[in-house]
């Protein structure tokens, strides 16, 4: 399990989230060719390593090459919808952005489908919002916290005229979220970045309790005054201490025959669900049907549902959340005399050692060796328990 520690000591902004991911080691060349399926031309973009108070970091672009028509929330909503790109980005980049569309309709006192994104924000917007969304999924986060926010002070100067810092839609996204004290003069979190941390976030304060494993900075285009560096900062690590947050999609069924549900149940272990469970129940009236059951990362429930509605009659799926405690694990590879066995290693609270070879490599030396599938099994305990 990833999670993602939002570091927003300096604020936050949408350009600032994807020129961290991209430190992180998000390729450029990958966003590029996923924004491509987006039915929007005429941006390009750049990223540049920068240096603030000398630490390296990465300032994400997005340079508008012709002119742009306008879009409103409707529009944007549509584009992403048909696009091609995946079920889970599509899901959390509509998140993002309903976010904003809710805060500046009620700043303007409009209907939602009808707030407006003039023609250069707009496209920053959606290729920031966008961008973030690929590259949380492609670092298989699974879980948001996020620092308090610092917002700045002041006015900024807006399509609407000049407007006080936190901007009325910012401090709307806000609403809930712990903020911090800065007085300076300019503004540090814009709509974007507080739509990302109010649609993503669990919660939000100090660093949780992680094994830190890799650090990303995102670079802003205002340099302060106070020689505080306009940066801001992703930590990704493993959660220490606490059960991970999965899903459970779960329906009824009771016009699929066993074989079809066998079809299905591999391919939702091939989309990456974590789990996958059949069982008999007994519906109203007395029918006889199946309880198919996903488990999965919060990340992958869109893709999931989407896979279970078109693999099995179903007309609906449910779903909820569960936290799953999982004993300290690792996997240890053993050479027995019919080839190398992987062997996950568990240890319980009161340290004692589980031991258990992988199924597969089991099964592939065996019919290689032509010998029963226990004797692969017992060779590979024998050896790691010598």
């Amino acid at each position: 399990m990833t999670i993602a520690y939002l570091d927003a000591f300096s604020g936050i902004s949408g350009d600032m989230v994807v020129g961290a991911l991209i430190d992180l080691g998000v390729p450029l060349a990958y966003l590029k060719r996923e924004l491509k399926k987006l039915d929007m031309d005429g941006y390009r973009l750049t990223a540049e390593t920068v240096k603030r108070s000398g630490i390296t970091a990465t300032q994400f672009g997005v340079h508008i090459t012709k002119k742009q028509k306008s879009r409103d929330y409707a529009v944007i909503r549509r584009l992403i919808e048909t696009s091609k790109l995946d079920a889970a980005v599509k899901e959390t980049a509509l998140a993002i952005f309903k976010k904003i569309a809710e805060a500046e309709a009620k700043v303007h006192s409009q209907s939602v489908e009808k707030v407006h994104f003039h023609e250069v924000g707009a496209v920053d917007s959606i290729v920031d919002i966008t961008a973030a969304a690929l590259a949380f999924h492609r670092l298989d986060i699974t879980r948001f916290a996020c620092s308090p926010i610092p917002t700045g002070s002041g006015l900024v100067d807006t399509m609407h005229g000049m407007m006080p810092v936190p901007a009325p839609a910012t401090i709307l996204l806000l609403k809930g979220i712990p903020l911090t004290p800065d007085a300076t003069r300019i503004e540090l979190t814009t709509p974007t970045g507080a739509a990302i941390v109010s649609a993503l976030a669990e919660n939000f304060g100090p660093m949780p309790a992680m094994k830190p494993r890799v650090v990303g900075y995102g670079a802003g285009t205002k340099i302060r005054q106070d020689r505080v560096p306009n940066l801001f900062r992703i930590v990704l690590g493993e959660p220490v201490g606490s059960g991970k947050r999965l899903m459970v999609l779960e329906t009824n069924i009771d016009d699929a025959t066993p074989e079809s549900l066998g079809y299905a149940t591999v391919k939702m272990l091939d989309a990456g669900a974590l789990d996958v469970w059949v069982a008999g129940v007994t519906m109203k009236k007395g029918r006889q049907a199946f309880l198919l059951s996903v488990l999965c990362d919060p990340l992958k429930a869109a893709a999931l549902r989407n896979l279970m509605l078109e693999e099995t009659p179903t007309l609906g799926v449910r779903q909820y959340e569960v936290e799953r405690f999982e004993l300290e694990r690792k996997i240890i590879k053993v050479k027995t005399k019919f080839g190398e066995v992987r062997v996950k290693a568990a240890t319980t609270p009161g340290g004692q050692r589980r031991l258990k070879p992988e199924y597969d490599d089991c099964r592939a030396l065996a019919e290689k060796a032509k010998v029963p599938f226990d004797a692969v099994y017992r060779a590979a305990l024998k050896f790691i328990l010598k």
